[in-house]
């Protein structure tokens, strides 16, 4: 997977494509799928990280 430069033309780019000037490269239907789902599992990895550290800490004895 090759990276963009973010420069100034790209914001743009991006901007009129979200405006619906200028046509985004069509995509299959299972992207989204696909992308969706590695969000779903990239934050249920996190929670799950989290969870694991805040319950390994104890609160002193006093």
């Amino acid at each position: 997977m090759r990276f963009r430069r973010l420069t100034p033309g790209y914001f743009r780019v991006l901007q009129m494509q979200i405006a619906g000037e200028l046509k985004a490269e069509p995509r299959s239907p299972l992207a989204g799928v696909v992308a969706t789902l590695l969000a779903v599992l990239g934050l249920g990895g996190s929670c799950y990280a989290v969870w694991k550290m805040v319950g390994q800490r104890r609160p002193p004895q006093a």
